[in-house]
């Protein structure tokens, strides 16, 4: 797709007359309110100033790397006519601003006079306009006849036309105007495109009154990852503190979640391997994994409880739970590990973007799963030692007060 829509970019920088070309796949952005993956909007009260910004910002953009084309949302180039209404003019032919407005919008833009019929099918309307030779100048402009109660009288007699150079566009940000600059990519890192456009815009140096700020994907993506980082802390708290009660002690929920950063190892090496960047889809997969990692650790720390509760060593619980348990553990990371290559291949059509996801659960299940049997076990051990000599400290201390 991106080899594509390079091909068709370079040719339309062949087409004479289009200063902007820009070519992006559509939904590239996570969400539709978005434009762009970089959105600068540069704000402030002169748009003649808002310019002269825009052409100094969108230089260093193009020069930034990782974009392949920079768009602004209006230009200051637009040749726009004025007619200035003499107020005296007007009374003495008896028509008002509004009326003379209505005349030369009808008779520059057009009017709809009546409507062609046709049968059997929606009417068409037919639209009357002056004809272009009476339009194309300012010159021209002033000989257009306007109907007063005096009669038909030239546009110059009720007062005079003026050329400006105004935006294309108007766009205001809470009532000041503001101009923004879009700028889009194709494979290229948002994370790694942002770095690109800070250290651009690095010394510039602002009029006062005027400010640019970022309105692209970066925005959401700062919110959106602070959003599942609060889901992720307070998704370990619950799950600690539900713990206590199932196992009935603080040690154990810390040796089960152990097995959450080692699945983190494997899902950073599989995103490293295949090239994939670290995104939303990436993120929610590390907090996919963090449930299905910790599963296997239950699996462990339950069968060793009930053995320890029959009477076995703590040695030969330890050995026990990982010859017994990891049947189970393999089957249920290797059953969810192949059920996601198509996702993580980029089979699935429609699912390519939750491809970083899939490769994040298939990395972080296969090394965790192996690490799992080897970590949990000895931190079970750690914790029950120390507790035994905690116990023991208690004791001796308690003894000797005695």
């Amino acid at each position: 797709m991106w080899a594509v829509e390079g091909n068709v970019l370079a040719e339309l920088q062949k087409i004479p007359g289009i200063r902007f070309p820009a070519l992006f796949d559509y939904g590239a952005t996570p969400l539709s309110t978005i434009r762009s993956t970089v959105d600068l909007m540069i704000s402030g009260p002169d748009p003649l100033v808002l310019d002269g910004l825009r052409k100094d910002v969108q230089q260093r953009l193009m020069t930034a790397g990782g974009l392949t084309s920079v768009v602004p949302t209006w230009t200051l180039d637009r040749v726009e006519y004025r007619f200035l209404p003499d107020a005296e003019r007007l009374s003495i032919y008896g028509v008002n601003a509004a009326t003379v407005a209505a005349q030369v919008g009808g008779q520059v833009r057009g009017i709809p006079a009546t409507l062609f019929r046709v049968p059997n099918q929606d009417s068409f309307a037919v639209w009357v306009q002056a004809e272009a030779a009476r339009r194309d100048s300012p010159s021209r402009l002033e000989t257009l006849p306007i109907l007063t109660p005096r009669g038909s009288v030239p546009l110059a007699s009720l007062g005079r036309i003026e050329t400006a150079i105004v935006p294309t566009l108007y766009t205001r940000q809470h009532l000041a105007p503001t101009v923004d600059l879009l700028g889009y990519r194709n494979v290229q890192a948002v994370t790694h495109i942002n770095a690109n456009v800070e250290k651009a815009l690095a010394g510039l140096q602002l009029p006062p009154g005027y400010a640019i700020t970022e309105e692209g994907e970066r925005k959401t993506m700062d919110e959106a990852f602070s959003a599942l980082k609060a889901a992720l802390v307070l998704g370990l708290i619950l799950l600690y503190f539900s713990l206590i009660p199932a196992f009935r002690s603080f040690l154990h929920p810390l040796t089960i979640m152990v097995a959450i950063p080692l699945g983190m190892i494997g899902a950073i090496w599989s995103m490293l391997l295949v090239g994939k960047h670290q995104c939303m889809p990436a993120f929610m997969g590390m907090i996919l994994l963090a449930g299905i990692v910790v599963k296997n650790s239950i699996l462990l720390i339950d069968f060793i409880e009930d053995a320890r509760g029959r009477g076995e060593s703590l040695h030969g619980a330890l050995v026990g739970s990982v010859r017994v348990r990891t049947r189970p553990i393999l089957m249920t990371a290797v059953g969810t590990s192949v059920a996601m290559v198509p996702i993580a291949l980029q089979w699935a059509i429609g699912l390519e973007r939750l491809s970083p996801l899939a490769v994040v659960a298939i990395g972080g299940l296969m090394v965790s799963t192996f690490l799992t049997l080897i970590y949990v076990p000895v931190f079970y051990d750690l914790f029950e030692n120390a507790k035994s000599w905690f116990t023991a400290s208690r004791r001796s201390i308690s003894a000797s007060g005695a």
